[in-house]
């Protein structure tokens, strides 16, 4: 066995360069459809009923907050992640207790 070993650098970028991801050919529509359904399971998330039985489902407002929050960083928002996530559990919970207050009446 040889003590020194030889690498040809140039096959082995060449192997590593073939290895990655290629990009996507319609790069706007393969965009689009991904907003489009970020979009759709936000609104899916959404529809479920935040409030069951006099209690709430923190579980799904949580699941629709990120869902809000990401479609609304699909779209292009500049805003921190943060401040995304923030604002949409701000409008989740405002919904929940009007589906609450709802509810009880």
């Amino acid at each position: 066995m040889a003590t020194i070993r030889k690498i040809n650098w140039t096959a082995a970028m060449r192997d590593m360069r073939n290895d990655r991801a290629k990009p996507v050919a319609g790069f706007l529509a393969s965009r689009s459809l991904e907003i489009a359904r970020l979009d759709r399971t936000a609104r899916e998330a959404a529809a479920v009923p935040f409030a069951v039985a006099g209690s709430y489902d923190r579980s799904a407002i949580m699941k629709a907050a990120i869902a809000s929050a990401r479609a609304q960083k699909a779209k292009g928002s500049k805003a921190p992640w943060s401040q995304l996530v923030g604002l949409a559990l701000k409008t989740i919970w405002r919904n929940a207790k009007a589906q609450r207050s709802f509810a009880a009446h």
